[in-house]
Order: C-alpha cells, then sequence, then structure tokens
C-alpha cells in the first residue's frame, strides 16, 4: 500500500514538472533577442541558445530565433508574438512573466575618455553626467545617482557620440563592449573602463498558457542542468 501511494505521488509530480505528460507540451518555443557576440548570435550560435537548446531540446521542443532590438523583443512577447524574450532586466518589465531563476550574470562597465575625469569615484561619477546606453536596457533603475540618460538603437552610434564629446560616458555589458569596440570605430588607447554594477539576466516570457507552460519547463529544467554541471560546462565553452 506504501508503495502504491508513492508511485501515484511520482506521478502526479511529473505531471507538474512535465507538461508533455498531460499531453500539452507546446512543439515549438519562439525567442526573441537582440544580436550579441557569442551569446545571441544571429546564426544560432552562442551561449544563449545553447542553454535553451539544453533546456528545451530534452523536452523535444523546437526553437525558433527572431532577432530584433531590446524593446521589440520585448514588445513581441507582450503581443504574443514571442515566446519569450531573452536576456532582460525584469525590474523594468511590465506585462509578462519572469523566469524564476536567472540565467546569466553580466559585468556592466562604462568608458569613457581617460583625460575627462581625474579619478574615478565607482558609480558617484556618473552623478548628473550624460550617460549612453542600448535603448531599453534601463540601467538608470539600479545605478542610485541621478544621471542625464542617453539611449540608442546601435553601439556604435554611442561610441561616435562618445568620440566626439556628445556624452560623458558609455555603458554596457562587458561582452557586448568589448564586441563593439573590436569594430575599431574610436581610438580605444584614448579611453578608460570602469566597472559599475553586476546584473542577473533573465528570460520573459508571454502572458498566456502557452508562457506559462514554457516557464514552468525552464524553470524546473535549468536548476537541473546546474547541478549536473552542464550549465558551467556552457560557460566554459563560451569563455563566459
Amino acid at each position: 500500500m506504501k508503495s502504491l501511494f508513492f508511485l501515484v505521488v511520482i506521478i502526479l509530480l511529473c505531471l507538474v514538472y512535465f507538461p508533455t505528460m498531460a499531453g500539452n507540451i507546446p512543439g515549438e518555443i519562439i525567442f526573441a533577442s537582440e544580436e550579441r557576440s557569442n551569446a545571441t548570435n544571429r546564426d544560432g550560435t552562442g551561449l544563449y541558445w545553447d542553454i535553451f537548446r539544453a533546456v528545451y531540446g530534452s523536452e523535444g521542443i523546437k526553437t525558433k530565433i527572431i532577432t530584433k532590438s531590446y524593446n521589440s523583443s520585448v514588445s513581441l512577447v507582450r503581443q504574443h508574438k514571442a515566446d519569450a524574450a531573452v536576456g532582460i532586466y525584469p525590474e523594468t518589465i511590465r506585462g509578462t512573466v519572469c523566469s524564476r531563476y536567472p540565467f546569466v550574470k553580466d559585468y556592466v562597465l562604462v568608458l569613457f575618455k581617460k583625460n575627462k575625469f581625474s579619478q574615478w569615484d565607482g558609480p558617484q561619477s556618473l552623478k548628473n553626467k550624460k550617460v549612453a546606453w542600448i535603448n531599453g536596457h534601463a540601467y538608470d533603475e539600479y545605478l542610485g545617482v541621478p544621471v542625464i540618460k542617453k539611449e540608442f538603437d546601435t553601439r556604435e552610434a554611442i561610441l561616435r557620440r562618445l568620440d566626439h564629446d556628445q556624452i560623458d560616458f558609455f555603458m554596457d555589458t562587458r561582452n557586448d563592449m568589448e564586441s563593439v569596440l573590436n569594430k575599431g570605430i574610436i581610438d580605444i588607447t584614448r579611453y578608460t573602463v570602469e566597472m559599475v554594477m553586476e546584473l542577473e539576466r533573465y528570460l520573459v516570457f508571454a502572458n498566456n498558457n502557452k508562457g506559462q507552460r514554457l516557464k514552468k519547463i525552464f524553470d524546473f529544467r535549468f536548476p537541473a542542468l546546474v547541478k549536473t554541471g552542464e550549465i558551467d560546462r556552457l560557460y566554459d565553452k563560451w569563455n563566459w
């Protein structure tokens, strides 16, 4: 009798955590994301895509990718035209449901001219200065000091304005900043970089039945992959 009781409990748990057994598994998940070097490459390679394939592939769910800007990705999810937006800072997002766990941590840096400021004093150095970042990232929500925010659609545009002294700082994640600096748009020997903060990135899902099912799968599968060491292996693969 006791064995029968435990069997029933296990079956019920499987129905909760694995929608496949209840016939509710989605066949596909549509991700919307800005293109980020070595994270969400347009060709489907990158750390983030590898993580999501590891999470959903074992459930037989195919992944589809839409490359859009940060804001447009979130908008597609709000409109239920995509199932999940990738790499989101959740405090600034409304009208979606957020994954329980972050899947990556970012180091947020600022770039500025060496002759612009005599001494770096952490975020206080940004106070009331013109600080630029990619549209939608809303770093001012986390800084703790008032800044004159300037949002742009491309990092290349930010670098050009920084080079012409139209802004004081360029704020971005380490990976993305390194990627755009490698394009040779500015003479990087004239600049310096400082770290400002660490932020965690999440998946945000469409607030509908499909989104809720996909979130439930992620919330169960991702920590399991962390426990097995698979996520660390992917971090190492992409030198993250």
